[in-house]
């Protein structure tokens, strides 16, 4: 039982590192989707732009970005994003506790549900970079990932991004995170800023062909990129400025 418990260990360890496979320090995703108790959304909404009033008080540098979730399994809740961190900026314990002191006054009685998770930004598979100033909507679509296709999925990523670089293929940018924790996995999102839905329309070549225009008609690479994911999960958001606390500048 030592040996078959070392073992799974191992492979745990693997795919984290697999994952997580980066140059240089981790930038760091705390995301958030909560659920109003029922018929309490626009409570839940004005306890937020309250509890935002703390932050501001605090001079809070980190932003906490919102959106409302419009389609897929968490529709009808909230997703709060806070981005750009390193593993060291959560360790904020002083400040923690006074936030979580606010929240049990203003923010926290409206919330039926809460889920929490952290990410990693995957800046060697991603063709955009995060930002501040968001668009109107945005697609999450998320991978569950095969353990074994880890290394074949990171692989095809990144060979699809340099065959959109090498062809100038009109694909939106995307950014991409792996689960690190707060859920199942190997879990990956790519994210895709949408300024409308016209911006969900693709380009008129089709992805398949821009791939052998790259690399030649026998090009195998969607086929394990597929044979390496389990399945897929889409979601739509929109955001909303007005319950996100942005720090001045």
């Amino acid at each position: 039982m030592k040996r078959a418990g070392l073992f799974w260990a191992g492979i745990l360890a693997l795919s984290a590192s697999v994952c997580w496979a980066q140059g240089g320090p981790d930038k760091v995703c705390e995301i958030n989707v909560v659920r109003a108790k029922a018929g309490n959304s626009k409570a839940l909404e004005d306890a937020r732009k309250k509890h935002n009033e703390f932050h501001k008080a605090e001079k809070d540098k980190q932003a906490i970005l919102i959106w409302d979730v419009v389609t897929g399994p968490s529709q009808g809740g909230y997703l709060s994003a806070e981005c750009g961190m390193g593993w060291k900026d959560l360790d904020r314990e002083a400040f923690d506790q006074r936030d979580a002191a606010d929240r049990a006054k203003t923010l926290d009685p409206m919330v039926g549900e809460q889920h929490t998770s952290y990410w990693i930004f995957r800046q060697d598979l991603s063709t955009a970079t995060e930002t501040t100033s968001p668009t109107k909507m945005m697609t999450v679509v998320h991978y569950f990932v095969k353990p074994s296709g880890l290394v074949q999925f990171n692989e095809s990523i990144k060979r699809i991004n340099a065959a959109i670089a090498q062809t100038k293929y009109p694909s939106k940018p995307s950014r991409w995170y792996a689960l690190a924790n707060g859920g199942e996995g190997p879990h990956f999102v790519a994210v895709t800023d949408r300024g409308s839905f016209a911006d969900m329309q693709g380009p008129e070549q089709s992805m398949i062909d821009m791939l052998k225009q790259a690399y030649g008609n026998d090009d195998k690479t969607l086929q394990t990129l597929r044979e390496a994911v389990d399945h897929t999960m889409s979601e739509m958001m929109n955001y909303r400025a007005d319950l996100s606390y942005v720090p001045a500048k």
